[in-house]
């Protein structure tokens, strides 16, 4: 059977770690056609070394695509040749099987699109923010994304090269700071009939060294924002409720309640409400704790769950910059690729 033609996408902006990802590639058990290192406009000597490597691996091929990284990979895109293309990003590193083993249900026919998991990097998740994360993600697959496929992040995926002239460029509305244009086109990539299919075997490492809790929060609000439009067009959320988002909601807000019914009524009934706070919160962060040390042997690092406390009100924050932003309609002003009002 002839094997398939394959681009891959690589995306990178000031990372120099690129050249550790290339050399994962190049032992691909499945050679990719062609990898199109979609550079968005690096000043760090990144670019350097992607055409250093070149000269010796003419199948690499260094791109100048700048703008946003919805942006360069529309660019990248538009410039691939293979039947199939695959994502992949500057601070991941696929294992030799990887490539075979992410396009093997497109190949029989099985599904349009796939995805795997992206567990650390050994020895990248030295902080409690890291561990928690990566264990955080490890159970997000094996429960949300085994059964959504739509919701894996395109940084390790592979698609029929024929849906992107079927559904359309990524949206380029989105904000660059805060993502979200993988999930849209998704989304999009199934209302348009394409079948998804999550690949538990085929993981990539990711490099979580750095993480820390302020920039897990930052990402964490720039996710939800994101997710708000992507909500408000389309209806589907992977993971947020109003059911598992309230036991977040309900300590500040009880806290925040105290405050403000103070001037009307006695001293003591708004010291009551912060009581009724604070135990509120003891009473999650100890729910938090017994659940960690519950799921510690399947998802190590899963001992540090109070963490999600962080990420919630994050996630909260970023879902009402989005309501503030784009309104209950969820409007967003057109752009290339916009889907804006569908």
């Amino acid at each position: 059977m002839t094997p398939p033609a394959v681009s891959v996408i690589l995306t990178v902006l000031n990372d120099r770690r690129l050249t550790r990802t290339l050399d994962s590639l190049k032992a691909q058990t499945l050679r990719p056609l062609e990898v199109l290192v979609a550079d968005g406009g690096s000043t760090d000597g990144t670019r350097d070394l992607a055409e250093k490597y070149a000269q010796t691996e003419p199948w690499v091929l260094p791109r100048l695509f700048p703008g946003t990284v919805a942006e360069s990979r529309n660019q990248a895109i538009a410039e691939a040749k293979g039947e199939i293309i695959a994502f992949l990003d500057a601070d991941e590193v696929a294992p030799p099987e990887w490539l075979a083993g992410l396009v093997a249900p497109i190949v029989s026919g099985e599904a349009d699109f796939t995805g795997g998991p992206t567990p650390a990097l050994e020895g990248t998740t030295p902080s409690v923010t890291a561990a928690y994360y990566n264990a955080y993600l490890n159970q997000f697959y094996d429960r949300v994304a085994a059964r959504e496929p739509h919701s894996l992040p395109m940084g390790n995926s592979a698609w029929r090269a024929e849906l992107f002239r079927k559904v359309g460029p990524l949206d380029t509305v989105f904000n660059p700071k805060e993502g979200g244009e993988d999930l849209d086109f998704a989304i999009r990539a199934v209302e348009a009939g394409g079948r998804g299919r999550y690949v538990p075997a085929a993981k990539v490492f990711h490099d979580y060294s750095g993480l820390t809790l302020r920039k897990l929060a930052s990402k964490q609000a720039a996710y939800a924002t994101a997710g708000y439009l992507i909500w408000r067009r389309s209806k589907r959320t992977s993971e947020a409720s109003a059911g598992g988002e309230l036991p977040y909601l309900l300590p500040p807000l009880l806290l925040v309640l105290g405050f403000l019914l103070l001037p009307f009524l006695p001293l003591l009934f708004a010291e009551v409400v912060w009581a009724l706070g604070i135990l509120s919160f003891a009473a999650l962060f100890l729910g938090l704790l017994v659940e960690g040390a519950l799921g510690e042997k399947e998802y190590p690092g899963w001992r540090f769950r109070p963490v999600e406390i962080v990420r919630r009100w994050a996630t909260l924050y970023g879902a009402l910059r989005g309501l503030l932003r784009y309104g209950l309609s969820g409007k967003a002003p057109s752009s290339q690729g916009s889907t804006a009002g569908r």
